[in-house]
């Protein structure tokens, strides 16, 4: 039997009763007439199919039935209460919890600002983030790991999937602050000693089908911060997204040219299709459907 919200009010009626073995008794308590409370419990009677009180001149006495129920009833409504009154004393999302798998080319300017606003808004919420290749990113979501995949539309192939559009997303190079680049050299940039990750990252690939061709890269490297330092002591050249934050190029010594020439990806939050959304996936969609990266 599915319990409704009907049901719980006539089981908190039964209990009522019971603890105080008197209609006239539990109607006071519970703020109500007594006929009122009398059609509660003999509603609940006629549902189970038996009857739950005996009655006589000294009010109500519980039969086997009913004690059976009332052992089982009153200690998950007391747990129920209890965990209402506990979520109301800690704020919004306690006991809540949201896993998040993510490209790591969002973790230095999106996710910071987007876990933000989402821990204003539940701010007992268990966050669980975890950052891989977009392909991973996937895969985490089709296999129920993740709840929330953030990634871009290149990478999705898949009806299992649903997705809604985010910010666009250009690509940049990030060279020494010695190394002078031409735009002659920026139009040949297979030749270039790049920085890349490898080949099953998503902007590998991208960058790959929008030249045609394969590139070899002078340092492949599957960390964001680790390719800036190594742009910093190397004459190669990383290749990323263009919404790198500024400290960290300014730490690196670095300049970011915006490779115009390239068509912009577009990111995407995705979830399971036909799966139960955890409570406050909704509220993390629109969340980073608002979020917006700072403009270089």
């Amino acid at each position: 039997m599915t319990i409704s919200a009907s049901h719980d009010t006539q089981l908190r009626m039964f209990v009522a009763v019971a603890k105080c073995h008197s209609l006239r008794a539990a109607a006071d308590a519970v703020g109500i007439t007594q006929p009122a409370l009398s059609r509660h419990i003999q509603s609940l009677e006629l549902k189970l199919g038996h009857a739950l009180f005996r009655r006589h001149g000294r009010g109500m006495q519980l039969t086997s039935d009913g004690e059976v129920l009332f052992r089982t009833v009153e200690p998950l409504l007391d747990a129920l209460d209890e965990s209402i009154s506990h979520a109301a004393a800690h704020g919004p999302g306690w006991g809540l919890s949201l896993r998040i798998a993510t490209v790591q080319t969002l973790i230095g300017h999106f996710i910071p600002s987007f876990s933000k606003e989402l821990l204003r808004i539940y701010p007992q919420t268990r966050l669980s983030l975890q950052c891989d290749s977009s392909s991973h990113v996937v895969e985490m979501v089709l296999r129920g790991m993740a709840d929330l995949g953030l990634t871009y539309s290149t990478d999705l192939s898949t009806t299992d999937l649903q997705s809604v559009a985010l910010h666009e997303e250009r690509l940049a190079l990030y060279h020494c602050t010695k190394t002078d680049l031409s735009r002659e050299a920026m139009s040949r940039l297979s030749e270039l000693k790049l920085i890349l990750p490898p080949r099953h990252f998503g902007v590998r690939r991208y960058v790959e089908r929008v030249l045609g061709c394969p590139i070899r890269p002078s340092i492949e490297c599957d960390s964001l911060e680790l390719s800036l330092r190594m742009a910093s002591i190397s004459r190669s050249i990383a290749l990323l997204p263009e919404h790198v934050p500024d400290d960290l190029i300014a730490s690196c010594n670095l300049k970011r040219i915006i490779l115009a020439d390239i068509p912009p990806r577009r990111l995407v939050a995705f979830w399971r299709v036909q799966s139960r959304k955890p409570v406050v996936l909704d509220a993390a969609i629109d969340i980073a459907m608002r979020t917006r990266p700072a403009k270089q």
